[in-house]
């Protein structure tokens, strides 16, 4: 399944796993598994480079509950050559505040000093609510790996400031896929989304909208659940990866209600 996924992936845009791969219910090995076979399909088996024809970037998250669980994850990734990392901090016991954040992310990434790293900055979620903007700034001399950020959160100027800090030294991906057009106000280009897997042309054409001045039709592009309503969508696809695990999998009532609506609305027409 992985070689099918990923060649869809290709047509549609390169957005590999994350929050949407339901990371956080899987265990260690799983998730190391769930990383080599990416990394497999990814690279050319010969030359063992990215090729535009296979992924340019391969990014494994590699937060977890605990640092360390998180540190072997990032060891891993590092050992077998994924592009970068991403790291989402502790969700139960969360970091206090800026400094106790640098040192815990610190802490992963000196694990694989050797690979870029993106702090996974959702809010909503992990209840770490502390501003990108104050993270980087505290981050800049002890994280010399730190990339950037991926930015799923609704504060535009903290996204904004994030974008323009040092002489735009940082990548910040944005990561609220409905609110796409309100990101690119500010300057974002590149953005990494759940949705992506199926509707990443969609999105494609909101930017390109967007980068024409026409924002009508960037706005009706625009509007339109996750990983439950993700993995019945790339089912009706055709690409079966299996239910998305408790808690979040659909009934076969509420699968049907949604391939319903999806035809109603076109959605398997206009991908």
């Amino acid at each position: 399944m992985f070689e099918p996924y990923h060649q869809h992936i290709l047509s549609q845009g390169k957005q590999v796993a994350g929050t949407t791969g339901e990371s956080t219910l899987l265990t260690v090995e799983e998730r190391k598994i769930l990383a080599e076979k990416w990394i497999e399909v990814g690279k050319d088996s010969e030359q063992r480079q990215f090729l535009l024809s296979r992924f340019e970037h391969i990014i494994i998250h590699v937060g977890t509950s605990n640092l360390k669980d998180s540190q072997e994850l990032a060891r891993h990734s590092e050992n077998n050559r994924a592009t970068a990392i991403a790291l989402m901090a502790t969700s139960f016991f969360t970091p206090k505040s800026v400094d106790d954040l640098v040192e815990y992310v610190r802490l992963v990434a000196d694990c694989a000093p050797n690979t870029p790293l993106f702090y996974y900055h959702i809010p909503a979620w992990t209840h770490i609510p502390f501003l990108m903007e104050d993270f980087l700034k505290a981050a800049i001399p002890k994280i010399p790996t730190l990339a950037g950020v991926k930015f799923t959160s609704g504060d535009m100027f903290d996204l904004g400031r994030c974008l323009i800090l040092e002489d735009q030294r940082f990548s910040i991906m944005f990561g609220g896929d409905e609110i796409l057009i309100s990101a690119l106000a500010m300057g974002a280009c590149a953005s990494v989304g759940g949705t992506y897997n199926f509707a990443g042309k969609l999105h494609f054409r909101i930017m390109d909208a967007f980068d024409k001045g026409d924002m009508e039709t960037a706005r009706s592009e625009q509007v339109g659940g996750h990983a439950g309503v993700g993995k019945a969508i790339m089912r009706f696809l055709g690409l079966d990866l299996g239910p998305a695990r408790s808690p979040l999998s659909l009934s076969e009532s509420q699968e049907a209600q949604l391939r319903d609506e999806l035809g109603n609305i076109g959605f398997f027409t206009w991908r």
